[in-house]
């Protein structure tokens, strides 16, 4: 059985079956990951499975400020308010029997929270400014980063929300737990990209050993971005490492490849440097008590880059 979304990790396939049967019922999902795992893609993934044809409704709670966020969600009539001049149409109700995503659902302010609550719980809302109530009939799928339990636990977060929202809660691994996608997702990327701009891209072996060293922090999001990159600046149909232009996360299989040009010891050493602050995620006290030399060394490294 395939799954929601291709992956040829073991783990990752599983949690694919799974979604792909969920898919297909009313059940709230809420998807959890690091930046740039997918969410996003998975969420949509999940619509077209069950709700294609249908309203396909994304909101970024952290971009709707407080007070418009019930405007936004619900609607308006006309006069509700003083800038009201006209009814608005809201959220909610243009998602119709579609699905509603929820996208930085951990960004929510609590009022925001209070009202979400109350739809879920009642499946009706009421927009700003009249008392009859319409039918809220979408599927919910919420996406969130790391750590939204924690803030149910730190009380940042109401735990009745969480529940109605976590139906079937799916935590979405890193791109470096699932390194066996790396270049089936690469080479597909560019084959699609080379289609496109009539022309016959690949990615050189050592380009390729590149991204499989790099630990991409960024997840799938930052893969994308660079190969985006590389087929800008490749000269040729070819991808090679420098064309990837990737942070010194890369340079360990790097410094191995430029070894064969006689590197000077003092760089490779520098850019091992810069791979460690790459995997403390640029946090430089963390990566110079590891490598044993002073936060000031590694910052004048750093600025070398």
């Amino acid at each position: 059985m395939r799954g929601l979304f291709p992956t040829r990790n073991r783990a990752a396939a599983e949690l694919a079956r799974t979604l792909l049967r969920l898919a297909t019922t009313d059940l709230p999902l809420l998807l959890e990951g690091e930046t740039g795992v997918g969410k996003s893609f998975v969420a949509t993934r999940c619509h077209h499975a069950s709700r294609g044809g249908r309203p396909l409704v994304v909101v970024d709670c952290g971009t709707v400020p407080a007070t418009l966020l019930a405007s936004a969600l619900f609607g308006h009539r006309a006069g509700a308010f003083t800038d009201a001049t006209r009814p608005h149409v809201g959220l909610l109700e243009r998602a119709r029997d579609g699905t509603l995503v929820l996208d930085r659902v951990d960004a929510l302010p609590p009022e925001g929270q209070t009202a979400l609550l109350r739809v879920l719980e009642e499946r009706t809302f009421f927009p700003v400014g009249t008392a009859t109530p319409r039918p809220f009939r979408a599927r919910v799928v919420a996406l969130a980063g790391n750590g939204l339990h924690e803030r149910v636990l730190g009380e940042t977060f109401r735990p009745d929300l969480y529940h109605r929202l976590a139906g079937y809660h799916a935590m979405l691994p890193a791109l470096r737990d699932r390194r066996e996608d790396v270049l089936p997702f690469a080479r597909s990327f560019v084959r699609r990209h080379g289609r496109a701009a009539e022309r016959d891209f690949g990615v050189s072996g050592e380009a390729e050993q590149v991204l499989m060293a790099y630990p991409w922090p960024g997840n799938f999001r930052e893969l994308e971005t660079a190969l985006t990159r590389a087929l800008l600046e490749a000269d040729g149909d070819v991808i090679g490492p420098a064309d990837l232009g990737l942070p010194s996360g890369a340079w360990p299989e790097i410094a191995k490849l430029a070894a064969v040009r006689a590197t000077p010891l003092a760089e490779v050493e520098r850019l091992y440097a810069l791979w460690v602050l790459t995997l403390e995620r640029g946090n430089v006290s963390r990566a110079a008590r590891t490598l044993g030399v002073s936060r000031r060394t590694l910052i004048r490294w750093r600025k070398q880059e």
